[in-house]
């Protein structure tokens, strides 16, 4: 039973699509489709439901897939210890992370890792926190950033506490304030980021019982500021988006400070390579 297989499902699996599995693998589609072909034959068990859209795993398939995911972590961790004992570092790892880490900290630290451990890929995904976190329990990543939470089933480093502001357009009259208050924001329309993407803004509204006057839900960063700089509402956003100045937009310190505090999620086992990932993460951010 080829290894290779394992990774083509895999593939096939996180895309939902043979054509971009194929584009992404260097593979013919054809040959995608022969290699699934040929291990639902050998486990006897048919592991996916094709149509228009893509495709869809079955039952019985997303068993499979789970320890397809657990065969293929271990060859990889078996592969980078027998390169670790030559003293070789060598292996992919898979990074998680979301829009602002990836734009101010990414370059950086991929920077930095690629002197210190040329022989080591990374591969990186965007996405929410809860999908990221998600996709590190199910062994799709090795680790993420994320804002540090309750998960148990996660363990999380502390990197840096990221303070929330509101941001406001010029043409607001909240524009000639520093502070905003507690108070004033549910009188305004607010540009709310979509479920699972800014956790801590709505632990924020919760704890200081804000009913928020929601105008708009979207989910990327650049659209958030686009609305507001229209004057079409006002939103809490985290520092860490913040860095590059933005035309027609003042930035307000909240009455009460609140932060977001970012981590890397991991779970109790990793790799030689993500472990090496993490001290040079680890090391950059004491600098800091």
């Amino acid at each position: 039973m080829s290894i290779q297989r394992f990774e083509i499902l895999n593939k096939v699996v996180q895309l939902q699509n043979i054509t971009k599995a194929a584009t992404e693998l260097n593979l013919s589609q054809s040959g995608i489709s022969y290699a699934i072909k040929n291990l639902e034959e050998e486990l006897d068990v048919q592991l996916l439901i094709r149509n228009r859209s893509g495709v869809t795993l079955t039952s019985e398939g997303e068993r499979i897939y789970q320890h397809s995911l657990s065969v293929t972590k271990a060859y990889e961790n078996l592969i980078q210890e027998a390169a670790a004992i030559k003293g070789i570092e060598r292996g992919t790892i898979h990074i998680g992370t979301f829009a602002s880490v990836t734009t101010n900290w990414i370059p950086k630290i991929i920077t930095v890792f690629k002197e210190r451990f040329p022989g080591i890929t990374i591969k990186i995904y965007e996405d929410d926190y809860q999908s990221l976190e998600n996709a590190v329990i199910a062994g799709e990543l090795d680790c993420c950033f994320s804002t540090i939470s309750n998960n148990k089933q996660l363990a999380y480093i502390p990197l840096k506490k990221d303070k929330l502001y509101c941001i406001v357009s010029n043409d607001c009259p909240l524009s000639k304030q520093k502070v905003m208050k507690i108070s004033q924001i549910g009188d305004y329309p607010l540009i709310k980021p979509k479920a699972d993407w800014d956790n801590e803004i709505s632990d924020f509204f919760s704890s200081h019982k804000i009913n928020p006057a929601i105008a708009y839900e979207v989910s990327d960063d650049q659209s958030i500021i686009a609305l507001v700089q229209a004057n079409l509402g006002i939103n809490i956003r985290p520092g860490l988006v913040l860095t590059n100045r933005t035309p027609n937009i003042t930035v307000l310190d909240l009455e009460d400070d609140a932060y977001r505090m970012i981590g890397l999620a991991t779970c109790n086992h990793v790799s030689h390579a993500t472990q090496r990932f993490i001290s040079v993460v680890t090391e950059l951010f004491q600098e800091m």
